[in-house]
């Protein structure tokens, strides 16, 4: 018994001092496996290299060379090249949600957020981009990790959002704090990359007030740019090409927005400022310049500057999308349309109806590849798991034959391979329901993409149309038909303009934020509004008898006029849609502490059982009816938003009646 013990303790004692052994080995390798893990993924990263920087992800993340949020932030890196946009926020996803453990984490968390955020901007969700710029800028201030250009990307990104969002006060504290952090890091590190950065920053702040018509403050961040650049200027080592190159952006940021504040002059003599530079000879420059053309209505030379996009999509290798015919085609077909060169915005026309078609071919193709790649992703994910798996299964049987303790290791090794079963099913299940959900998306896109695709077409086929009556040499008309053709052509002009505008209002229909109620008006006011509206845009061919019930004349709302004016004008437009002969009935009254604007039309009717339907995104019960599918949704995520509804009156059955109801 005594040497049974004896050699029991003998071994205990040369297993211990072998993991001892092992473990030293393994601190003394690791080091320098880390160093060369890093150098193979900078040199894929530099080289442009994908393919294997996605396969040294995975390898070194096997080994265990580099952590799982370096494997998550390369794969998202990847991805975003590879413009997979819904893997590479997958995969920066789980790196931010990741736990952060050493500097390094911190690093590549920063950099993870970063880009997620970067993403979820780009797409107008600014409540998601929200959710997570503010949780990641909280957790690097209190690791101390904020003298970097990853903090200020993310406060520029909160800046953005907080805009959007009608925060404009907190925005621009954030803004403040953004440029002062881009201006330190320049300051200590004064390189070109420190500048480009910087510079980067700042050009998204000013775009983001411009877009906004926000005029005099895209002036004066204008004023941090050339700030930067003067500072730039002065370093003995400064490149003339990027300095000609930044200058010239800056004068046509400058132009735009002085041209917006209404000092003509000024901004035309800035614009011709950055006509002398080089840069604003190349292709890129024409492209940048379009934007102060458009503003200034020098509708022949934007329309020259448009003729160089069809050679840039092809230098860069741009595909057809519906992003290139909202931000590029429609623009040019608009320069063309205002220096009447009737001929190229016919053949834009065209060009439109042609990439409208590829466009939707690409997506389909497009999102078909990325769900083979989620398939196979979800592939080496689980090979990943098992290999873990399998390692800690090897560790607990070294365990068990060197220490001897065969029962008790037995027991674990039971217990863990029921938790790690028991992991890989919810995994697995959790993956299955993500795939069928992303095919229920992409099915929803697509059938989406094809109506706005007949929406678009059908105007512009018409435009198409006239343009070639006026432009026929042998063509004679009498100034009526001129005139009713030039009435249709603004008509369908409209038309575009409007489904433009409804698709973006649709990005922020699942907004939960409360539209700030600012304006004390009349309620018969929202109603006029909405009505002369309707008028102003010619969309409005039937009488609508608007009737008021009680002192409603008097009654006062604290709302927003805009939004809520902008509600009953796309209700008004439903009835106006689905009505043919007859009349459309407004009629206001109070409801104890609501207001309610009833619509009421004698057209074709809704089901009782489609009450709710009918808000829901992109749902029309009759698809041979002209529309998007989107009117009623974004009406009732007004209302919501600002204190009350939109709701069918399913008791009224000759026609159709809507409710929408206010907070007095």
């Amino acid at each position: 018994m005594t040497r049974t013990l004896r050699r029991l303790n003998l071994m205990l004692l040369t297993a211990l001092m072998a993991l001892l052994l092992l473990s030293c080995g393994d601190h003394r390798q690791k080091p320098d496996s880390s160093v060369k893990a890093d150098s193979l993924i900078s040199a894929a990263h530099k080289g442009h290299d994908y393919d294997r920087l996605l396969a040294l992800a995975d390898r070194l993340q096997k080994s265990g060379h580099i952590t799982d949020i370096q494997a998550d932030y390369w794969r998202g890196y990847v991805y975003s090249r590879q413009r997979l946009m819904r893997l590479s926020e997958k995969y920066w996803k789980q790196a931010v949600s990741a736990e952060v453990h050493n500097h390094e984490g911190l690093v590549y968390y920063a950099k993870s957020a970063n880009r997620l955020a970067g993403a979820l901007l780009l797409k107008g969700e600014y409540e998601a981009t929200m959710k997570v710029a503010v949780p990641a800028l909280d957790k690097m201030a209190k690791a101390d990790y904020q003298q970097n250009s990853d903090y200020a990307y993310l406060q520029a990104a909160v800046g953005c959002c907080q805009m959007k969002l009608g925060s404009p006060a907190e925005a621009e504290e954030n803004f403040n704090k953004a440029y002062a952090l881009f201006y330190n890091i320049t300051e200590e590190t004064p390189t070109r990359s420190n500048f480009t950065t910087a510079i980067a920053g700042v050009i998204t702040i000013t775009e983001n007030y411009l877009q906004l018509n926000r005029f005099e403050d895209a002036h004066k961040w204008t004023m941090k740019f050339q700030e930067l650049l003067d500072y730039y200027r002065q370093l003995p080592n400064s490149d003339p090409v990027f300095l000609d190159k930044q200058q010239a952006r800056l004068n046509i940021y400058q132009a735009s927005a002085l041209e917006g504040l209404g000092n003509h002059s000024e901004a035309e003599h800035l614009y011709s400022e950055a006509m002398m530079s080089h840069y604003a000879q190349t292709n890129e420059g024409k492209l940048e310049a379009i934007n102060y053309l458009m503003a200034a209505e020098r509708w022949d030379e934007a329309a020259r500057n448009f003729e160089v996009l069809d050679q840039q999509m092809k230098q860069y290798g741009v595909s057809a999308s519906m992003d290139i015919i909202q931000h590029y085609l429609l623009p040019k077909y608009r320069a063309n349309m205002g220096a009447r060169r009737m001929e190229a915005a016919m053949a834009v026309s065209r060009q439109i109806c042609d990439e409208l078609d590829s466009a939707i071919i690409l997506m389909q193709r497009d999102a078909a590849l990325e769900l083979t790649t989620i398939y196979n992703t979800q592939q080496k994910e689980r090979e990943i798991v098992e290999q873990k798996a399998d390692m800690v299964r090897q560790r607990y049987m070294a365990t068990i034959l060197t220490l001897v303790l065969v029962i008790f290791c037995f027991g674990l090794i039971i217990y863990f391979r029921h938790q790690a079963a028991m992991r890989l099913e919810s995994a697995y299940c959790k993956l299955e329901i993500a795939n069928e959900r992303t095919k229920e998306s992409s099915r929803m896109k697509t059938s989406f993409i094809q109506q706005i695709s007949h929406e678009i077409r059908t105007p512009l086929n018409i435009l198409s149309g006239f343009t070639q009556i006026l432009t026929s040499p042998n063509m004679t008309l009498n100034e009526e038909t001129r005139r009713d053709i030039n009435q249709k052509i603004i008509d369908n002009t409209n038309r575009i303009t409007e489904l433009v505008n409804k698709m973006l209002e649709l990005s922020d229909v699942s907004s939960k934020t409360v539209i700030e109620r600012n304006d004390t008006t009349k309620a018969i006011h929202i109603a006029a509004e909405a009505i002369s509206t309707m008028n102003a845009n010619a969309r409005l061919t039937l009488p609508v008898d608007l009737q008021t019930v009680g002192d409603v004349d008097k009654l006062m709302l604290k709302t927003s006029l805009q939004a809520a004016s902008r509600a009953l004008v796309l209700l008004l437009d439903n009835a106006e849609r689905f009505t043919h002969e007859g009349t459309i009935t407004l009629r206001i009254q109070q409801h104890g502490a609501t207001v309610c604007y009833t619509v009421e039309d004698t057209g074709i009717g809704i089901p009782a059982s489609e009450a709710e339907h009918i808000f829901e995104e992109f749902v029309q019960l009759n698809e041979y009816e002209i529309g998007t599918g989107i009117g009623l949704t974004v009406a009732r995520s007004i209302c919501r938003r600002l204190g009350g509804d939109v709701v069918l009156d399913t008791s009224y059955t000759q026609g159709a009646r809507f409710v929408m109801t206010l907070p007095v």
